[in-house]
């Protein structure tokens, strides 16, 4: 009776793969595939990440996860230690609760999302062996989440198998987890436009002075949490360990993340035309 609900379900549901897939794994016994797809269909994008607000400097940072957004943090608590950092909630539900913050000074940081798909990779599964104590641990409880979260992802034994993956249902924005989920999509404000700056993570030299001097804030930037743990933790191995990874961006995989990030990839470009 469940199975022909959801096949019957499947032509009426705005993601009908996904019920689909249930009805599958059910009619095969295979209840934990099954739990794990309706988890993944209760979900919807994750616009959670960090928001950072100052009343002194009256300004809305915007935090994009894999773009430095530790050493960012560090820096503006460090500058105003009084500034609140929201947790699990969009720019439209801060706006909506705090209205002052509209008229606030909002910027964000994107990165080319070849590197930024590359770093979460690497991270969670290429180099997860090559951390060490905490660090390690930390990125093997990730990985473990995104097994246990999103059907398909624990399969992939290779940075091909990833790029294939983001390009499935399961790896849309739909679903997606803040780390993986467009740039484009965690940048909107209240009223559907974009931040007032937008700067890159390959320019972070230049566009972060820029923005402390638009604030009067000291512009000082540690960058923190790169490579973080990792052993050895000489410059040279991580320097090789990121020659290493770059030889997994095949043609083929570039492809594929274009399909994937097109509108992520017209930002960045955009940006870096404004620059």
């Amino acid at each position: 009776m469940l199975i022909r609900r959801l096949k019957k379900a499947a032509a009426i549901s705005r993601r009908p793969t996904a019920v689909k897939d249930i009805a599958v794994f059910l009619s095969c016994g295979r209840w934990a595939d099954a739990a794990r797809t309706v988890r993944a269909v209760a979900r919807r994008p994750d616009l959670g990440a960090e928001k950072v607000v100052s009343r002194k400097y009256r300004y809305l940072y915007i935090c994009i996860p894999k773009v430095a957004s530790r050493s960012i943090i560090a820096a503006l608590r460090g500058a105003d230690p009084d500034a609140e950092i929201i947790y699990d909630r969009s720019v439209a539900d801060i706006c909506a609760r705090r209205p002052e913050v509209r008229d606030y000074y909002s910027f964000a940081f994107i990165r080319h999302p070849f590197d930024r798909a590359l770093s979460l990779y690497a991270e969670t599964r290429f180099f997860q062996e090559r951390f060490a104590g905490e660090h390690r641990r930390l990125k093997a409880s990730r990985q473990q989440h995104y097994t246990n979260t999103f059907p398909g992802l624990g399969e992939i034994d290779s940075f091909d198998d990833y790029c294939r993956w983001l390009n499935t249902p399961y790896g849309s924005d739909a679903f997606a987890d803040r780390h993986f989920l467009s740039q484009h999509a965690q940048l909107g404000l209240a009223d559907g436009g974009r931040p007032d700056f937008i700067g890159r993570l390959e320019n972070i030299g230049e566009d972060w002075p820029a923005v402390a001097a638009r604030l009067g804030m000291p512009s000082e930037l540690s960058m923190l949490n790169t490579m973080a743990g990792w052993q050895p933790a000489d410059p040279q191995a991580v320097e090789t360990a990121r020659r290493e990874m770059k030889a997994h961006l095949t043609e083929q995989n570039r492809e594929l993340l274009r399909i994937r990030y097109r509108a992520d990839l017209e930002l960045y470009h955009s940006v870096a035309r404004m620059g």
